[in-house]
């Protein structure tokens, strides 16, 4: 009878500790993140290293936009997506006009928490029709990392002001594909300009804003460069117009 009830309690006792084990390595598996989703938190982690370089002054916008762009080259997207739809996604609301829709991405950390970042990062989504008309900015910075599909980009330099009006300069015009990042700053490609090529496309975006002490977070103006009057050095003075008339001249089509 004793030697019965101390084979049960041992049979008992394996299956505690077989039961024990098991709970364990599922734990273990499931903190032994993929090589790919290690590479985008280290991925995201430098980009915090960045916007907190360019916060603090060590870093010029021009070198931030050039460490965004090494780290685009340094990213798979796929992994990188991935990691995005598992963070809380919240959508910004109803696009205005024919702007594309946008939902902004809080990642989280290791243990599901909410990440605290110096930069802010959203995503764009692109039906065909949609346009992000061209527009100039104060006080920020941002990268736009095409995810899926190919955009137009145009950008120019922001040279001066004018009265009503904004001095530039055209840089570029290119078509990007996936995997491409565009870049803006004060000191370089200060308006942009995207349009989605043959269907459906979206950016993921960092934002980093308030850059200037006592100045409002950002300043953002839609511009009109197909209208410019062209200056004697060749810069265009294009009036500043507003989101509603930028949006029904500057359609997909253009």
């Amino acid at each position: 009878m004793i030697g019965s009830e101390l084979l049960g309690r041992r049979e008992a006792l394996a299956t505690f500790l077989s039961s024990f084990l098991l709970v364990a390595l599922a734990r273990e598996a499931r903190a032994v993140a993929p090589a790919g989703e290690v590479r985008v938190r280290r991925w995201i982690g430098a980009q915090q290293e960045i916007a907190e370089g360019l916060a603090g002054g060590r870093l010029s916008g021009r070198q931030w936009a050039l460490e965004v762009e090494r780290l685009a080259g340094d990213i798979d997207v796929a992994a990188l997506m991935t990691v995005v739809n598992r963070s809380q996604l919240r959508s910004a609301g109803a696009p205005f006009h024919n702007d594309p829709q946008k939902r902004f991405v809080r990642f989280l950390d290791e243990t599901g928490a909410p990440r605290r970042l110096a930069y802010g990062a959203a995503l764009f989504d692109f039906a065909p029709h949609n346009v992000v008309t061209p527009h100039g900015h104060r006080h920020m910075v941002s990268a736009h990392l095409i995810v899926a599909g190919r955009f137009r980009v145009r950008n120019f330099d922001r040279l001066g002001d004018e009265q009503g009006a904004m001095r530039l300069r055209p840089t570029r015009d290119y078509v990007a594909e996936t995997g491409r990042v565009s870049t803006m700053c004060g000191e370089r490609d200060n308006i942009h300009w995207f349009v989605p090529q043959s269907g459906p496309a979206t950016t993921f975006d960092v934002v980093i804003s308030g850059l200037d002490s006592g100045q409002p977070d950002h300043l953002i103006q839609a511009v009109d460069p197909l209208r410019a009057r062209r200056a004697g050095d060749g810069s265009l003075i294009a009036p500043i117009i507003g989101f509603a008339e930028s949006s029904r001249l500057y359609t997909a089509a253009i």
